[in-house]
C-alpha cells in the first residue's frame, strides 16, 4: 500500500478489545478509543514502493470516481478511500456511512467494477461514538469530498491516494493524502475549503 491502511488496525483493536471496553465506564472507553486511534494517525510523507507507484498511474479510475461509484451502491457519503495493490491488483477501498452502518466497496481500479462489498457494524458504531458524525453531518457539510481532494491535488500537483473524513469542532474536515512522485503529502482541508 502506498499510504498505511491504519483503519483495519483500529478495527482490529476494537475488535479485540471489544468486550474489555464495554466493561468499562465511559470516560475510560472513550480514553482508550482516543489512544488507539492516536497510533493510527501517519506523519506528512510518506515513501511509495515505485511497484505501486506504477500501478497508481496506470489507474483509470480515480478516487473521487471511486467514492461516487460507492455511493450509487447504497445512499450513504464516504468516510473514508484509499488505494491499494494486493495481488497485482490496483483496488479503491471506500467506506461508505448510510443508515445501517459502514460498508467497504472494493473497487477495480482500471474498470470501476465493484468486486467485494463488506459490512463494517462496528466501525459504523465506533464511528458515531467516538466523532459524532451522522449522516446529517456529511450531508450538510460545507465543502464536499471532491472539493477537498481537488484542492489536494492542486496544491501538491499529485493524484489522491486516500481521504479521511474527520468531524472536528461541530465540522467535516478532510485528511487528503496525495502521492508525489516516490512520495505521498498529506494535507487537511478544513470545512470552508481551506488547506491548513
Amino acid at each position: 500500500m502506498i499510504a498505511p491502511n491504519h483503519g483495519y488496525m483500529r478495527c482490529g483493536i476494537f475488535i479485540h478489545y471489544e468486550r474489555f471496553i464495554v466493561k468499562l465506564n465511559s470516560s475510560a472507553q472513550i480514553t482508550i478509543l482516543v489512544l488507539a486511534a492516536s497510533f493510527s494517525f501517519a506523519s506528512a510523507a510518506h515513501a511509495a514502493r515505485p511497484r505501486e507507484v506504477e500501478a497508481l498511474n496506470r489507474t483509470s479510475v480515480s478516487l473521487v470516481q471511486a467514492t461516487q461509484i460507492a455511493e450509487k451502491q447504497e445512499a450513504g457519503k464516504t468516510i473514508g478511500a484509499e488505494f491499494d495493490f494486493e495481488k497485482d491488483r490496483s483496488l479503491w477501498e471506500v467506506k461508505v456511512l448510510g443508515n445501517a452502518g459502514v460498508k467497504e466497496y472494493k473497487i477495480d481500479a482500471a474498470s470501476g467494477a465493484v468486486i467485494k462489498i463488506e459490512d463494517e457494524h462496528i466501525r459504523g458504531k465506533l464511528t458515531n461514538f467516538i466523532t459524532g458524525m451522522n449522516m446529517k453531518d456529511l450531508e450538510s457539510a460545507k465543502t464536499s469530498l471532491a472539493q477537498a481532494v481537488a484542492t489536494a491535488e492542486k496544491k501538491f500537483n499529485g493524484k489522491a491516494i486516500k481521504v479521511q473524513v474527520e468531524h472536528e469542532r461541530g465540522n467535516i474536515q478532510y485528511d487528503v493524502f496525495v502521492q508525489t512522485g516516490n512520495k505521498s503529502e498529506k494535507i487537511k482541508i478544513d470545512a470552508t475549503g481551506q488547506a491548513r
